[in-house]
C-alpha cells in the first residue's frame, strides 16, 4: 500500500472509530500486510467487548473489511460524570433454535440506546433449557457491564403461586474475589422463556443500575 493511500486510510479509520459511543481517541496502524493494530482510548461508560464489536461492525459496514478482535486494544479512563447511575436493562428479543438433541438460545437486552446479546446451549430438557435461557441472559448482561464480573446460573425453579405458574432463578455473581447469590422471579404467563429472562433481570437489575 502506497504511503499516501495508507495515511488516508488511517485518517478515515480514526475518524470513523472516534464517532462511536464512548471512544475518546483512536490510533490505527497499518503494516505491509494491511491493518495490523487498532488502539483505542475510551471512557468507562461501555464494556470493552461492546466497543470492540462496534469497531468491527463499523469498519465492516463502511469499508467491507472484517477485523479480527485480537487487533483491537482498548484502554479506559473514568467517564466525566461517573456519579450517573446506569439505566436498567430491559428485554428486547429471544431466539431459540433446536435440533434433535440440543437447543440454542440468544437473548438480546437493551438499555434504551444499545443492544447487548448473549448465547448459550443445552440438552433438550425443560429444566436445562430454562437454565440455558438464564445463562444467555447473563451473557448479555456481562457484555453490558463495564466491571469484571462473572455470572452463572445457580438454579432455576418452576412453582405454583396463588394459582399461577411462576419461575424463580438464583444467580451467582463473582466480583473482586467474592461470590454472592441473587434471586429473582416472574410469573410464567404464556411464554416460559420470556419469564426466565424477566426473572433473571429481576435478580440483577438493581445491582446493574447502581454498579
Amino acid at each position: 500500500m502506497a504511503d499516501s493511500n495508507q495515511n488516508e486510510m488511517v485518517k478515515q479509520y480514526d475518524e470513523l472509530i472516534c464517532k462511536l459511543p464512548g471512544v475518546l481517541n483512536s490510533s490505527v496502524v497499518f503494516s505491509d500486510r494491511g491493518l495490523s493494530e487498532i488502539h483505542v482510548l475510551a471512557d468507562d461508560s461501555r464494556a470493552p467487548k461492546q466497543i470492540a464489536r462496534d469497531i468491527q461492525s463499523a469498519i465492516s459496514a463502511q469499508y467491507g473489511t472484517n477485523i479480527d478482535h485480537k487487533l483491537i486494544s482498548i484502554a479506559q479512563i473514568p467517564a466525566q460524570n461517573p456519579s450517573c447511575s446506569r439505566t436498567r436493562l430491559i428485554f428486547e428479543e429471544i431466539n431459540i433454535s433446536k435440533n434433535k438433541e440440543r437447543s440454542c438460545a440468544t437473548v438480546t437486552l437493551t438499555d434504551g440506546e444499545h443492544s447487548f446479546s448473549g448465547t448459550a446451549s443445552a440438552l433438550n430438557d425443560r429444566l436445562e433449557v430454562n437454565k440455558m435461557i438464564c445463562q444467555a441472559t447473563l451473557g448479555a448482561v456481562e457484555n453490558y457491564m463495564k466491571e469484571a464480573v462473572q455470572l452463572s446460573v445457580a438454579d432455576v425453579k418452576m412453582f405454583d403461586l396463588s394459582g399461577e405458574k411462576a419461575i424463580a432463578v438464583c444467580v451467582a455473581v463473582k466480583s473482586r474475589g467474592q461470590v454472592e447469590r441473587l434471586i429473582g422471579s416472574s410469573f410464567q404467563g404464556d411464554d416460559a422463556g420470556m419469564a426466565v429472562v424477566k426473572a433473571t433481570l429481576d435478580a440483577l437489575n438493581r445491582r446493574i443500575a447502581t454498579a
